[in-house]
């Protein structure tokens, strides 16, 4: 819309009075058109009608990963090898502060 680069230029003008923000609170039911936009430019996370009932209703389903699913059960009881830093690349392992042996 016509409208996003105004409000973009806004939410990055409160940013710049307030730089400790860490998030914006859209209230206005208007708004979740240009919250995606204002994401992209400030880097914060953007809070809107939309994504807020998104989250009301995520807690009323079921979450497959935990709860009644059952899911333990499907583990076989042997736990997977891993030796410490294997997953990191010689760059990541020299920045490490508990280094690899």
């Amino acid at each position: 819309p016509a409208v996003t680069p105004g409000i973009v230029a806004k939410a990055l003008a409160v940013l710049q009075q307030f730089p400790t923000i860490r998030a914006f609170l859209f209230e206005c039911t208007e708004m979740p058109p240009y919250s995606d936009a204002v994401r992209k430019a400030t880097g914060i996370p953007v809070f809107d009608s939309i994504t807020c009932c998104d989250f009301f209703i995520s807690g009323f389903r079921d979450n497959a990963r935990f709860g009644i699913n059952d899911w333990q059960e499907d583990w076989d009881g042997v736990q997977d090898g891993y030796v410490y830093g294997q997953n990191l690349s010689a760059a990541q392992k020299a920045m490490l502060v508990n280094k690899v042996h």
